[in-house]
């Protein structure tokens, strides 16, 4: 009897034992993968620190416009006056001596102005004749008429330049750079182009003879003024070294 009881305790022993160990074994949980996303990589963005100026754009510089270009018979007419023009003799009249005309003579570096009337320069000092030297930019006058009031005209009056002194047919024609032709007319029975070109705020319209390539007038409109300038009854190349200075006068008034 007690070797069955040692042998009952003996197989319960195991038995506990064997559910003691089932007990502590648990099973360990699956591990799940979470699916891993693909991040697209993005380009870091650029914080300026504080206090710190952002970066201003760079400016382009503005390119000039090329310069416009005449065409073959425009650039030939603005060339006709040279070697065909030496010196020109006209009546000049504009706006700042209307109604009178100006009879000059002008080789390029030397001017004669004959006034209508005579021109009173200071006191009882009068004058009729100036003769400019365009190099110098200096400019006298004479009182060569046989009347009273030219008591000595062999006597020379220093005068100013700037009022005596108006751009020649030759310097215009010279400041042409680009033109358009608008029209060929008559004028003075010459054959004359009539151009035109604008330069800056001012039109400048031009009649310029056909054949010796000089303006007979010009015209020019600056906003809402204009100025007309006429070269009347122009003689080509026939200036004498005479006529651009003054000639010794025996016979006077007194």
């Amino acid at each position: 009897m007690r070797n069955r009881c040692l042998a009952f305790v003996f197989v319960l022993a195991v038995v506990l034992m064997f559910l003691a160990g089932c007990g502590g074994r648990q099973a360990a949980p699956e591990e799940v993968t979470e699916p891993t996303e693909e991040v697209a990589s993005r380009p870091a963005k650029t914080v300026s620190e504080p206090g710190e100026a952002e970066p201003e754009p760079e400016e382009v510089e503005a390119q000039p416009e090329p310069d416009k270009v005449p065409s073959k018979k425009i650039q030939e007419l603005l060339q006709k006056h040279v070697g065909r023009v030496n010196s020109l003799r006209y009546m000049y009249q504009d706006l700042t001596i209307k109604p009178e005309e100006w009879e000059t003579w002008t080789d390029g570096s030397k001017m004669h102005v004959k006034l209508r009337e005579l021109d009173n320069v200071q006191g009882e000092v009068y004058i009729d004749n100036v003769y400019l030297d365009l190099g110098t930019r200096k400019a006298q006058g004479y009182c060569e008429r046989s009347i009273y009031r030219c008591a000595d005209p062999n006597s020379p009056v220093d005068v100013s330049f700037a009022k005596y002194y108006r751009k020649t047919p030759l310097e215009w024609i010279d400041e042409v750079t680009y033109a358009e032709k608008v029209a060929e007319e008559q004028m003075q029975q010459r054959t004359v182009w009539q151009i035109k070109y604008t330069e800056g705020s001012k039109t400048v319209t031009m009649w310029v003879d056909d054949y010796y390539g000089v303006p007979m007038k010009i015209k020019v409109v600056d906003g809402g003024i204009t100025n007309d300038y006429v070269y009347e009854d122009i003689a080509f190349n026939s200036v004498e070294e005479s006529d651009l200075k003054h000639n010794l006068i025996s016979k006077t008034y007194n």
